[in-house]
């Protein structure tokens, strides 16, 4: 009896044991279950099984680079070895940004001065439906009055720069009207927002100005040329209107500048009735259409030219290069050359590049004190005005 209640109290204490074991257990694991997952062994150390504050502040290295000593910053490479480089390596970061032609590398031309006249000369204008057209009082003539003569020495070639189609970008104008010379003379649109202030501007600058008149689209059944524009199907009184609007701005202007457009028979008659109103109002006309339907019209003592050289469609670093170089060519034969452009940047750069190219215009005895026998690229240039004629 005594035995049988010996083994009964030793299986009890085993399961006694057994189930304080297996409550442990379960404690233990409930425990481990609740604690929270750290992503590493740095979030464990800084944080306790509480979620208190951190107990300790690591500091991991800067990635920042750190500065260059002297000796490295006397070694680093210079702009020249850079630009070497880039030209080295054409598909560089630097000879891509070198490429992009940017108005900003024009700068400030030398020796830039106002223009006598700012503002219209009271005898030289006349009050017409709220515009201020342009006008001869028998003594002086607008084209004149309003433009600049420049001496060029002997020997050189007379070459003038017409900047057309100016003004739509007036940041763009602005930059063009510092960077080029006076003697670059600008034809603005009639559509250029503040044209008055626009074209003040560049008479401040010593620029002559003049203003586009546009012939219709040579694709007017697709493209219009827009309200200011000769219209092939409006009456002679609409379309004197439309010019009376282009001349009447209320600043000096010397004449127009005729685009690229329709002139043939089906509006010569009214072309030669608006060219005879310029003429009359003693206002200088510069052909710069692609054909020769505008020149064909015989109006006595229109003070014209017509120009050599347009820049127009296609404006690419190769064919502006080309269309100089045939500029050059057509001075030393002619004696002068006249170039009308776009103001595309492509364009204005590389006329800014060609017009520095030019030599100095020197005497005879400056030459022979230099000792230079010959001129290497004699051109002078000269506002548009001073290769009109009657």
């Amino acid at each position: 009896m005594i035995e049988t209640l010996r083994q009964k109290q030793t299986l009890f204490l085993v399961i006694l044991l057994t189930l304080a074991g297996m409550a442990g257990l379960g404690y233990l694991f409930a425990s481990k279950k609740s604690e929270p997952v750290y992503l590493s062994k740095i979030d464990r150390i800084m944080y306790d099984t509480h979620n208190k504050s951190p107990k300790y502040i690591i500091t991991l290295p800067d990635r920042v680079k750190k500065q260059e000593t002297p000796e490295k910053v006397k070694n680093a490479p210079t702009q020249e070895a850079q630009a070497e480089a880039a030209s080295e390596n054409p598909h560089s970061l630097e000879a891509v940004l070198s490429r992009i032609p940017n108005l900003g590398k024009l700068g400030d031309a030398d020796g830039q001065k106002p223009l006598p006249d700012i503002q219209p000369r009271d005898n030289l204008v006349e009050e017409k439906n709220g515009l201020l057209l342009p006008k001869t009082d028998g003594k002086e003539r607008p084209w004149e009055t309003y433009g600049r003569k420049v001496q060029v020495m002997p020997r050189f070639n007379r070459v003038a720069v017409v900047i057309a189609n100016l003004g739509a970008n007036p940041a763009h104008a602005r930059l063009i009207n510092k960077g080029l010379p006076a003697e670059v003379s600008f034809s603005f649109s009639p559509y250029a927002p503040v044209l008055e202030k626009q074209l003040a501007e560049a008479r401040t600058e010593g620029h002559e100005t003049y203003m586009d008149f546009l012939l219709p689209s040579e694709d007017y059944l697709k493209s219009d040329s827009g309200p200011l524009s000769m219209s092939l199907t409006a009456s002679l009184d609409e379309n004197r209107s439309r010019l009376e609007k282009v001349i009447g701005a209320k600043v000096p202007s010397g004449g127009i500048i005729v685009r690229s457009g329709v002139a043939d028979e089906s509006n010569a008659e009214q072309l030669a009735t608006l060219m005879q109103e310029l003429k009359n109002r003693g206002l200088l006309v510069i052909d710069s259409v692609n054909h020769d339907g505008l020149a064909q019209l015989k109006i006595d003592r229109l003070v014209r030219a017509k120009a050599d050289i347009v820049i127009e469609n296609d404006y690419s670093r190769q064919s502006t290069e080309e269309k100089l170089q045939q500029a050059e060519q057509i001075a030393r034969d002619k004696g002068r050359v006249i170039i009308v452009t776009e103001p595309k940047p492509v364009v204005v750069l590389a006329l800014s590049e060609w017009i520095k190219s030019f030599s100095p215009q020197l005497s005879y005895e400056e030459m022979k004190e230099k000792n230079i026998s010959e001129i290497a690229k004699p051109f002078a240039l000269v506002p548009v005005s001073n290769l009109v004629a009657e």
